[in-house]
């Protein structure tokens, strides 16, 4: 039997290997009780349905597996309740905790329900995005190569090793301590703005070609940049934007909402 790979049905996944199940049919629909607690078909198709979105395929073999797990879950729910382990006040503590947080996701959840981010809303971000990039035609956008190392004597070796000859991105899969040493340093296509001052000051100072004279140092560590490339930057247009959009506007609107709920509070401190 091909192995099935579950996608978690809840946030912490529980791997058990061994379990009791006993399977009874009604109505015509299967159920699963477990020393007398019913798991019921409707939780089982809804588990069904999160695999066969995620890309699994809907076979007895997948709802066999989601079975057990459904049944292992239930197991170790049971002998925890018997050991009273959700009694104390630090299971306590965590049961309001989890039950603040749902209900603060459903309250948001309901509030973009019924306020829709709007092409209009999407229109009014990217107009600001665009006007905070200054006049158009004059905004130079980069494409950099780093090389970061954890100490100021590793980024000076590699400086010294690329100016001797050796190509800095076999410099970079060797000793950067940076993900992007995966693909030879490079970090793509970048606006000064979008990467932090200490870098985006000391790169529109430099020419194609150009590598920074001394390792910058950051919260990361010690960085060697590369201009590979340059060029005006043009920006998208609207409605390839859109998709980008979404984020910034719906985070807004759930911090106005969150605002509007403080200014009617009665807060003491």
């Amino acid at each position: 039997m091909k192995q099935i790979r579950l996608i978690a049905i809840l946030t912490s996944a529980l791997i058990i290997t061994s379990y009791a199940s006993s399977s009874l049919a009604a109505a015509g629909k299967e159920l699963v009780v477990v020393n007398g607690v019913t798991i019921s078909s409707d939780k089982i198709e809804k588990a069904v349905k999160i695999n066969v979105d995620k890309g699994q395929k809907d076979s007895p073999e997948l709802r066999k597996a989601i079975k057990d797990e459904l049944i292992s879950r239930e197991l170790v729910a049971q002998d925890a309740q018997k050991k009273a382990l959700d009694s104390t006040p630090e299971a306590q503590e965590q049961f309001a905790q989890i039950r603040q947080s749902f209900l603060i996701e459903l309250d948001l959840e309901d509030f973009i329900k019924k306020n829709p981010v709007t092409d209009a809303e999407l229109k009014a971000e990217y107009d600001r995005q665009i006007t905070l990039l200054g006049e158009p035609g004059k905004l130079q956008e980069y494409q950099l190569s780093q090389i970061a190392t954890k100490t100021l004597a590793e980024a000076r070796a590699a400086l010294a090793r690329v100016k001797k000859g050796e190509a800095f991105d076999k410099v970079a899969r060797e000793v950067s301590i940076n993900p992007s040493k995966e693909n030879g340093g490079s970090l793509g296509w970048v606006l000064p703005a979008q990467i932090i001052p200490a870098i985006g000051n000391v790169i529109v100072n430099l020419e194609k070609g150009a590598i920074t004279a001394e390792p910058i140092e950051t919260a990361a560590g010690f960085n060697l940049i590369k201009i590979d490339d340059k060029r005006t930057y043009k920006a998208p247009a609207f409605e390839q934007s859109k998709e980008q959009l979404q984020l910034p506007v719906l985070q807004a609107k759930k911090a106005a909402f969150i605002k509007k709920l403080k200014d009617a509070a009665k807060v003491t401190q």
